[in-house]
């Protein structure tokens, strides 16, 4: 299911987590300053549950205005909290089978003349049910710390609903937390108030090395329990050693921890069998005839799962990841037991997650989804780089994830509320209710309504900007834009809980502008540069917009070029370390960032209109009498891409002469895989299908047939070791650019596009300095090394030059069409257009 909402629209509406309530009785909880109901606990109501209630009295009260008391009762009359087995009374025990795994988060929220139920299946779904009845009144905490919080005033309370909630993923451990946060308490009251709390704990961390640690003198004395690696048999670290799995004696361990671990633990319901980080994985004979690494970690697994379920002891499961060299789909059954949770990164073989999760499915009966929120190494706490940021995707994956029949959820993530903060709060909603998805636009409102109120159209646009635009942006006009939007909603406010939000998104705004900074800086100053973002980021730590420990440390260990010395490091003292510095930033200072920000950058206007075109692609050259040209070249390719290539009835095989892995330190992520599809098969599946190239450096031939003809969609993948495809001279091969699906070549590349009749510039952007532009006679009109950094460019056509080909010539990085058709081809019999076009300006 693939769901496109419209974004950010202003929409009206009383929202709640999930539906409308059905029509319920009346009740009045509070009015006139004064509570007309305790909250009420059963005598023998658990600690979490007596602690949930008086969190439901103190909020209330500060809703109402009023004093809520919380007394013992059968639940009759009051606010009535607990598990169902708390209220005998309710006559609630039919509605609740908490022992089933998809049941345990299950609660009732239901008014009545007496008051209201506020019943779960157990003490976690009551705490979910007691946030979910304040967030019915306008509660929100939107990000973790206390500036984030709405606690609405209301000068009655009466609610009237009755609703059973249950969650569609049944651990929504996304975002989890950040492991290098500043402020785990504040993570872990975020998860409690969104409903993220897991009923069920599913283990899935790297497990091999705690097994080693706590067997180590077992493995001591049989060093041949370790995998042979180039020759050897040794400990490599618990994050790096892999397990002879083929040894009789290292299974009968392994199974034997599984079990002790279990025995020790009888409420523990999982243990994690996934092996360790990275690869070193055995290379003896005995473990390649068990069959792939996937094969063999599924094998022990199994192993583990059948034993602890032999204990006796109720329903256990044993948790591993489909992840780097043991991602590709195993040829062994996986036991009922075992959660597969499939990664949506470092992922071998070539295949997508898609076909991962199909390929799992087949052998799995139980699977989950390891994705990534946010991964500081890869984003910095920039915005527009995390997919917990990126709301589409979001929208589109969740959904998507559940259709395909994933239940867990485990994702990482970093302190980047700045970046991520929109996306972290929609995850937890999703994730209990993927129908929400299709309602994503009223949550949206909600968020800017609450936290922003007369201030909220300004930041609808600076969350457009960064949570949901992709449209290629230069630095500057990024800045230029974030800076402009919060200074406008300052000045339309005088909310100081509105104003310390905008605060927040003020200094997140310089610390993006200050990497920036340090990105571009070289010599002397690069290091003056990380300096400052350090200073920066530690001093707004607590506002959790940034990872401020993984910049300390993590940025400056990846970059030689600078150091943090000594005595400035993160483990120094701030009465210590002139780097650290509490001093809170004043109204005055924070105004000064934003006037400086402004003044310092220009918002980018673009000097064209860009032009839509359809992918209703056909052959180009003849219908539009386009002249033989030198062929081009797409260079070589790294990762996924896709093309599009065209059958005759004569031609009905495409041969390609394909080499992988040019890279070869890289040569271990698999062989080369591609695939054919016609829009003609019924079926959506492939017509042709190929995985036979290894990562080799070696050409291979490769056939692939259609029974179809026409316009054909040719994708292929690797692992990122790149591939070079030798395609047949003059044989359609069109690859699309926009600025949503940029054409990625690798190295140098020299391409040609079709200019059609009637444009008067030719506009796009450009993530590359170096190449040219030729118009249609070779001639230069615009030379890439001349401009500054990337970003938007546009040339005039001269009279006489449209209804042409132009080339990009000598380029490096991707060129996104924004006035033209946005595809790119090697020569003109090669290149593929839409049908409008041809129609219009052809024979």
């Amino acid at each position: 299911m693939r769901i496109t909402p419209l974004w950010f629209s202003a929409v009206a509406a009383l929202l709640f987590w999930s539906c409308e309530p059905a029509a319920a009785e009346s009740v009045a909880l509070a009015g006139g300053g004064e509570a007309r109901l305790p909250v009420v606990v059963g005598p023998e109501a658990g600690g979490r549950v007596r602690a949930a209630a008086e969190e439901l009295a103190e909020y209330l009260g500060r809703i109402g205005g009023a004093r809520f008391a919380v007394e013992e009762g059968d639940g009759g009359r009051g606010v009535a909290v607990g598990v169902f087995t708390d209220f005998p009374a309710l006559h609630l025990a039919e509605r609740f089978n908490p022992a089933e795994i998809a049941r345990r988060e299950e609660y009732l929220l239901r008014s009545h003349a007496g008051g209201v139920h506020i019943i779960g299946a157990t003490e976690t779904a009551v705490e979910h049910a007691v946030w979910d009845f304040l967030h019915r009144l306008g509660y929100r905490l939107f990000f973790p710390t206390d500036t984030w919080e709405v606690v609405p005033r209301l000068e009655t309370i009466t609610v009237s609903l009755d609703v059973v909630e249950t969650p569609d993923f049944y651990n929504r451990s996304g975002p989890r937390g950040a492991g290098r946060t500043v402020d785990r308490e504040a993570w872990q009251r975020w998860h409690r108030r969104n409903r993220m709390t897991p009923a069920f704990t599913l283990r899935t961390g790297h497990a091999y090395g705690g097994i080693i640690r706590r067997n180590r003198a077992a493995f001591d004395a049989h060093p041949e329990y370790y995998a042979l690696v180039d020759g050897r048999r040794e400990f490599l670290g618990g994050d790096a050693t892999k397990f002879c799995i083929s040894n009789p004696g290292l299974r009968e361990l392994v199974v034997a921890d599984a079990v002790r671990t279990i025995e020790q633990n009888p409420e523990q319901e999982t243990v994690s069998l996934d092996p360790s980080d990275g690869d070193n994985w055995c290379q003896c004979d005995a473990c390649a005839a068990m069959g792939s690494v996937s094969d063999r970690v599924v094998l022990l697994a199994n192993a583990a799962a059948e034993a602890i379920n032999a204990l006796g002891l109720g329903e256990k499961y044993v948790g591993i990841y489909a992840y780097a060299v043991h991602s590709p789909p195993p040829n062994v059954d996986v036991h009922p037991n075992v959660i597969v949770s499939i990664a949506t990164a470092f992922i071998r073989g070539g295949y997508t997650v898609e076909q991962l999760i199909d390929g799992w499915s087949e052998r799995a009966q139980i699977i989950g989804i390891r994705e990534y929120h946010d991964v500081h190494t890869w984003s910095r706490d920039l915005p527009r780089r995390a997919r917990g940021g990126h709301v589409d995707y979001l929208v589109e994956n969740i959904p998507y994830f559940h259709e395909r029949g994933a239940r867990f959820m485990n994702s990482e993530n970093a302190d980047s509320w700045g970046a991520n903060g929109l996306g972290y709060w929609l995850s937890p909603i999703l994730l209990w209710d993927v129908g929400a998805a299709e309602r994503v636009d009223e949550y949206v409102e909600d968020f800017l309504e609450k936290s922003f109120g007369t201030a909220k159209e300004p930041m609808r646009a600076f969350y457009h900007l960064i949570a949901v635009d992709r449209a290629p942006r230069s630095n500057e006009d990024l800045l230029a834009r974030m800076y402009r939007h919060v200074a406008e909603a300052r000045g339309l406010t005088g909310d100081p809980a509105v104003l310390a939000r905008l605060n927040d998104l003020a200094l997140y705004t310089r610390y993006v502008e200050l990497y920036f900074a340090y990105a571009d800086a070289s010599g002397p100053a690069r290091q003056a540069a990380m300096e400052e973002v350090i200073r920066f980021a530690y001093r707004m730590r607590n506002t959790l917009m940034v990872t401020a420990r993984s910049t300390y440390t993590n940025v400056p260990a990846r970059d030689r070029s600078v150091s943090v010395p000594e005595p400035y490091g993160w483990n120094v003292p701030e009465e210590r370390n002139p780097w650290k510095s509490s001093e809170p930033f004043g109204e005055d200072e924070i105004a000064a960032l934003l006037e400086a920000g402004i003044a310092a950058h220009e918002v980018t206007v673009l000097d064209f209109e860009p032009v839509e075109y359809s992918d209703a692609l056909v052959p180009a050259a003849e219908a539009l009498e386009l002249p033989d040209v030198p062929t081009g070249s797409f260079g070589t390719f790294r990762g996924r891409h896709t093309a599009y290539t065209w059958f005759t009835p004569e031609q009905r095989e495409l041969t390609l002469q394909v080499t992988g892995g040019l890279i070869a330190h890289y040569r271990n992520r698999g062989n080369v895989r591609l695939t054919l599809y016609s829009p003609d098969e019924v079926t959506l599946e492939p017509v042709a299908h190929d995985d036979g190239t290894p990562p080799d450096g070696e050409p291979y031939e490769v056939v692939l047939r259609s029974p179809h003809g026409g316009l054909h969609q040719f994708e292929w993948s690797d692992g990122s070791d790149r591939t070079s495809i030798v395609w047949p001279e003059n044989r359609p091969m069109t690859m699309r650019s926009t600025l949503d699906d940029p054409a990625r070549p690798h190295g140098r590349w020299d391409l040609y596009f079709y200019v059609p009749r009637g444009t008067e510039t030719v506009g796009g952007f450009s993530t590359g300095t170096r190449g040219t532009l030729r118009d249609a006679e070779g001639n230069v009109v615009l030379d890439f090394s001349e401009m500054e950094e990337p970003g938007y460019f546009s040339v005039p056509v001269p009279e006489g030059q449209d209804g042409r080909l132009w080339r990009f010539d000598g380029s490096v990085g991707s060129r996104m069409l924004m006035t033209v058709p946005p595809y790119l081809a090697r020569n003109a019999a090669e290149l593929l257009l839409p049908e409008e076009v041809v129609r219009r300006d052809g024979r």
